[in-house]
């Protein structure tokens, strides 16, 4: 290091000393009326359009963002239920599709102790279910994405013990000097 950097240096930290020497600034400024919160003082509340895209993106991963652990195992056993009928239709269909192409090439009326009617029925049969489990399993992966947005919708929905229904028979008196009996609802919150 030379001198000269050594002199610029010097300067350069010295000439802080310099700002303390000024006059302190007397304008005051009234209170501002807007309250400033801090990270700690905020309260988490989940997003909806995240846990949405969270559950679309990973089954179950909505219901985690929502804190709402004990639905994850509901979502995948829902999925691998409806996922594993979707399996078994799928092979079975396979299975008398194979069988029934085979009898027709070969002109057999029963094969293997089924009729050629008794295929055809079971290969139509599995083919329709696996379609059937094909379209629940998409509604059951649409309802657990819906699950976690209306969940995140409502995770500060207040659940008090105030709330009943009180249900009672009533006996009214009608105009032309009978009763008339019902039932009266009575929703206290």
């Amino acid at each position: 290091m030379t001198i000269h950097h050594f002199l610029s240096l010097t300067a350069l930290l010295l000439s802080n000393a310099v700002a303390y020497g000024q006059q302190k600034d007397t304008l005051t400024l009234a209170a501002d009326t807007v309250q400033v919160t801090t990270g700690a003082d905020t309260i988490w509340k989940p997003s909806p359009k995240k846990a949405s895209i969270y559950s679309a993106i990973c089954p179950g991963l909505g219901q985690i963002y929502n804190h709402k652990y004990w639905k994850v195992p509901i979502v995948y056993v829902g999925l691998g239920f409806c996922a594993g009928s979707v399996i078994y239709n799928a092979r079975n269909y396979k299975h008398y599709k194979d069988k029934y192409i085979y009898m027709l090439d070969h002109n057999l009326t029963e094969y293997q102790n089924q009729s050629l009617a008794e295929v055809k029925w079971y290969k139509n049969t599995h083919k329709r279910y696996r379609d059937l489990w094909a379209i629940i399993t998409a509604g059951f992966y649409a309802l657990q994405i819906v699950d976690a947005s209306v969940d995140a919708h409502l995770y500060d929905f207040d659940v008090s013990d105030d709330l009943s229904l009180i249900v009672d028979p009533v006996l009214s008196p009608f105009e032309p000097g009978g009763y008339s009996f019902g039932l009266r609802c009575c929703l206290n919150f």
